[in-house]
């Protein structure tokens, strides 16, 4: 936790007052939550200042380096930076560009990320998750623990249990 001293001056008198930041996330009825203490607290810093802002605008999803290119090409147009891609990123796309990895791939490092890209952009998965996404290489089995208790067979167009099935196999499909 963070202390915070605080000064004001009243009446010719400076007043100091410590204030130490309450944790960032509780958990509240079991389920883990920005601390409502922490928000007021952060915003009290602030000078009152709300804690976060939200933009009018969202942001493109960038799931591949075309994406990545039509970007930064709008963002020239509009007389703007361009925006770098983050350092782990990067990195990723470096080792997916080793002959070790994508020819195990099955294939050529020059192929291997606009590949990659193509399968990101198809499920419109950030590219940035790239890196989280290689991390499965590391493991030799993963398991997944699929419900078909009665709850999941609600008929609506496709029933919980055919979007788990769908879901499942468009992991498997990015996994691979």
């Amino acid at each position: 936790t963070g202390t915070i001293v605080f000064a004001h001056k009243q009446k010719g008198i400076n007043s100091f007052k410590t204030m130490t930041a309450p944790k960032k996330y509780i958990k509240i009825n079991g389920i883990m939550k920005l601390n409502p203490e922490y928000k007021k607290w952060r915003e009290a810093q602030q000078g009152g200042q709300p804690a976060s802002t939200t933009n009018d605008q969202a942001l493109p999803v960038v799931s591949s380096m075309q994406d990545h290119e039509a970007l930064n090409e709008s963002m020239t147009s509009y007389g703007e930076p361009e925006v770098a891609l983050s350092e782990s990123t990067n990195a990723t796309i470096e080792i997916i560009q080793e002959p070790d990895i994508s020819f195990e791939a099955g294939m050529s490092p020059d192929t291997m990320v606009d590949a990659l890209g193509d399968l990101l952009n198809k499920y419109e998965v950030p590219i940035g998750l790239m890196n989280k996404l290689i991390c499965f290489s590391e493991f030799q089995v993963l398991e997944f623990l699929i419900d078909d208790s009665g709850s999941m067979n609600v008929g609506q167009p496709i029933s919980r249990w055919q979007e788990a099935q769908s879901r499942l196999k468009e992991m498997i499909e990015v996994l691979a």
